[in-house]
């Protein structure tokens, strides 16, 4: 930028020139082009791409796969067993009203 706004939406004929002297080079576009391309890894087909994605997509989805459940045995220590519905309906004592909320709600607290 050689003006002194950050802000300034005009060119900037400095910078205009240091990219076309870099980018158009002799004028010749079609060897500017073949060198870009050069320049690009051998991709293959589609399926071959993809299949140079399928070990590390794998080996993502398992250690996903390990967090959630040390997350969740983690979760379920902190709460304590949940008592389950059948057994809060066929004990002798008086139901209580705030643990039936919690349980038809799903409330964690």
């Amino acid at each position: 930028m050689t003006s002194g706004d950050p802000f300034d939406a005009g060119p900037d004929p400095i910078l205009g020139s240091l990219l076309r002297a870099h980018l158009d080079g002799d004028g010749n576009h079609a060897a500017f082009a073949a060198r870009v391309l050069a320049r690009l890894p051998e991709s293959g087909s589609l399926w071959e791409v993809l299949a140079r994605w399928t070990r590390p997509g794998i080996a993502a989805a398992v250690v996903a796969a390990a967090l959630t459940g040390y997350w969740l045995v983690l979760r379920e220590a902190r709460q304590g067993p949940a008592e389950p519905v059948g057994e809060l309906a066929a004990t002798d004592r008086p139901l209580d009203r705030d643990a039936l909320i919690r349980v038809v709600l799903g409330s964690d607290e």
